[in-house]
Formats: C-alpha cells, sequence, structure tokens
C-alpha cells in the first residue's frame, strides 16, 4: 500500500492508494475508501438462444432510472473553480456541471443523471471537503416500454469460412524514458487525450493531457517551463499511480 500527505488551502490530506486485485483499486482519502475499477478490453461470451435469457435482457434493458432527489457530492477535497448550471437548469447525462481543483488536478464534475437542477450550493473559489453537498438534480424516470415476447433464433444457411486474419504484430519493445523531468500519473486511470506533441514548449500551468479516475477527467498540468521531450502513453490506456506520463526538457 503507497501513502501520500497533502496540503491542500491549509488542509491536510492522508491518501493511500491499496495494490489491484482482479482490475480493482482502492484508493482512501481521510479515511474514505473509493473503490476504482480498471476497465480492461475482453473478449464478448456468444450467448446462448435460450428463451430465458432473452427474456431476461430485454427486461434488464427496459428499467427506469431512479426518480426523485438526487445529491452531488464531492468525490475529493477541493476548490470549485467553475459552475456552469444554475437551479431550474436541465441537465441530460454526462452533461459538465462544474470545476474543481483538487491534489494540483482540475476536475470535471459530470452529471449521472438526467432531469432538473433544483439546487446548488457552491460557487467558484469555496473549498470543499469530502462528500460536501455541492447541487441537487430533481429526476423524473422516463415511461417504462413493455418487454417484446422473445423469438426462437432463426436457423441460418451455412456460411463460407472467412479467410483467416493475420496474426497481429508483436509490440515494439519500449525505449527507455528520455533525461529530463518526469512526468507521472497521480493516480490510476485511463488516458483520454493528449494535448501536446514531442518537441513543443509548454509553460508552466499549460495542460499536458486528460485523464479519467474515478469517474472524473482531470487535466494534468506541467509544472514547469519545458520542452515535450518524450510522450509514453497513448489515448485509451489505461495507467497505474506514478506511472510514466511523459518526459520535459
Amino acid at each position: 500500500m503507497k501513502q501520500f500527505k497533502f496540503l491542500i488551502d491549509g488542509h491536510r490530506y492522508q491518501t493511500s492508494v491499496n495494490e489491484i486485485a482482479n482490475n480493482l483499486a482502492e484508493v482512501t482519502v481521510n479515511g474514505t475508501t473509493f473503490r476504482v475499477e480498471i476497465q480492461k478490453e475482453e473478449a464478448v461470451a456468444t450467448p446462448r438462444p435460450t428463451v430465458s435469457k432473452v427474456v431476461a435482457a430485454a427486461q434488464t434493458t427496459t428499467q427506469s432510472a431512479p426518480t426523485g432527489i438526487q445529491v452531488v457530492k464531492s468525490p475529493l477535497p477541493g476548490s470549485i473553480i467553475k459552475v456552469n448550471v444554475k437551479a431550474g437548469d436541465k441537465v441530460n447525462v454526462g452533461d459538465e456541471l462544474l470545476t474543481m481543483e483538487s491534489m494540483k488536478m482540475e476536475n470535471s464534475i459530470k452529471s449521472e443523471f438526467s432531469g432538473t437542477i433544483k439546487a446548488v450550493y457552491v460557487e467558484p473559489g469555496k473549498n470543499v471537503m469530502q462528500e460536501d453537498r455541492m447541487l441537487e438534480i430533481e429526476t423524473v424516470a422516463a415511461p417504462q416500454a413493455a418487454p417484446q415476447p422473445a423469438q426462437a433464433p432463426k436457423a441460418e444457411a451455412p456460411k463460407a469460412e472467412a479467410p483467416k486474419a493475420a496474426a497481429p504484430a508483436e509490440p515494439k519493445a519500449t525505449s527507455a524514458p528520455a533525461s529530463g523531468t518526469k512526468v507521472t500519473s497521480p493516480l490510476p486511470g485511463s488516458i483520454i487525450k493528449i494535448l501536446v506533441t514531442e518537441g513543443q514548449a509548454v509553460k508552466k500551468g499549460d495542460t499536458l493531457l486528460s485523464l479519467e479516475s474515478m469517474k472524473m477527467e482531470n487535466a494534468i498540468m506541467a509544472e514547469q517551463d519545458g520542452i515535450v521531450k518524450q510522450i509514453c502513453v497513448t489515448p485509451g490506456q489505461n495507467v497505474m499511480q506514478e506511472d510514466l506520463l511523459l518526459v520535459l526538457g
């Protein structure tokens, strides 16, 4: 288990990250533990053509969204940078509600529900603690469609065997990291996009790349002026805490 201590706006936070088991990691901040799932591509198993399983799948897809007042709480201690909504606004799943800064990262808080903003409890510049209430969303369930009766799969005529695909080329060995200031991942997550190129000059505070972690989009920013000497990750790649992201010269 790795432990870290942070001092943010005069508040002390103790963070620990446990080892991964079965694609799961535990991140503990001031005694509160989050379970973080590291998603990996897996082969999709072909479902058996049984009527009972088809019906179960149809019923699962028609479940309605939760109704009532949904409270959006702060996932980490930090400071509010920007609030994008106000009471009465309509929002959909995935809409950006606000932006907060935490652990030297800019985090985009997105809505997990569709509905109407009922109340906003924060404003730009306000400091929040973990689990502090930030806003409320009033949700209404969509009308539930009746499940369609399952049909037995139709027998298909035998198809000609497709030509076998060529075996994928073995990945090239990763070169040793260049000398310079190493920028590492502060948390486990997945690379969303890279905003710089090798050889590009950057200044302190420039956003280098975006990392998705704990359902938040985190902006990884340069802590000094320099030149991007080497980029060590690609979009869609999963990284662990302290994995090398890029090197500044």
